[in-house]
């Protein structure tokens, strides 16, 4: 069964919010709803690196695009912590994981995941454990299913090839993004196999997840929202119980509540293909 998450709309991010044992907040940001001015201002809170990475985009959405992504984590982290948005400094590890970079034990137990598409970015927040988000198009013209056979484990290119044609790009999408989400928590990145994860959606589209032991992490648990009929959006967080998921839109910004089908890691059953 869809298991309803609440939506808690805010109007901006501001008050400290407590941020409990197993809670993902989640911020999302409906970016080609914006006007300029809006765009403009995120970089407000921006360094000079984000800055300068920013405006080497060509495209102005682009631009637009990772100015709000990286704002929207600015404040999201300060909303889970006494520090103004200006003022958090990251770093990244040899394969590109970034973390907060502080002697301050407080701010270091905080995990996130930074995730942007064309027009839509997303943010997630977690204490001491290890977070990824993902987020896609599902409106892109891809060549999904020979994609999926050459980067999809076997079981998830015979799932997809399964599905009605009208169904296949969602699905890919959804696979797709629970597959980087993985990656991204797991901390490999694109130095991961895509091949040896697998994932895959029962009946009641529960969602079943294998992979090697380099993901490192006994215990994960899944998630995946629909925050735009256009859009997916996946969550793996790397926890032995089933998180509480808060989502806030970014200022005045708000969804209808998501819906998620989050699962334990366990053994992939036989997928029961895509149902009308």
């Amino acid at each position: 069964m869809h298991q309803v998450v609440s939506v808690n709309p805010r109007h901006e991010i501001s008050s400290v919010a407590v941020l409990g044992e197993f809670d993902v907040r989640i911020w999302y940001c409906i970016t080609e709803l914006l006007d300029s001015d809006a765009a403009s201002a995120a970089t407000t809170h921006l360094s000079i690196s984000e800055k300068d990475r920013s405006a080497r985009f060509r495209s102005e959405a682009d631009r637009r695009d990772f100015a709000v992504a990286h704002d929207l984590l600015r404040q999201a982290l300060s909303s889970c912590a006494n520090l103004s948005p200006s003022d958090w400094r990251f770093a990244t590890d040899a394969r590109g994981k970034p973390s907060i970079d502080s002697d301050d034990p407080e701010l270091k137990e905080l995990s996130f995941s930074l995730s942007h598409t064309n027009g839509f970015v997303a943010c997630a927040v977690v204490k001491n454990l290890p977070v990824g988000i993902d987020v896609e198009r599902i409106d892109r013209s891809l060549p999904s299913q020979e994609i999926a056979d050459r980067f999809f484990s076997e079981g998830e290119a015979r799932q997809l090839r399964d599905c009605p044609k009208a169904l296949r790009a969602i699905r890919f999408v959804e696979l797709w993004t629970l597959k980087e989400a993985l990656l991204k928590a797991a901390g490999v990145g694109h130095f991961g196999c895509t091949t040896d994860i697998s994932f895959q959606f029962d009946e009641h589209r529960n969602i079943d997840f294998s992979a090697p032991a380099v993901t490192g992490f006994p215990d994960w648990q899944f998630a995946l929202f629909e925050p735009r009929a256009n859009v997916r959006m996946s969550i793996a967080i790397a926890s032995p119980s089933p998180p509480r998921y808060f989502v806030h839109p970014y200022k005045e910004q708000s969804l209808k509540p998501l819906l998620a089908t989050p699962s334990r890691q366990s053994a992939a059953r036989p997928t029961a293909g895509c149902r009308d």
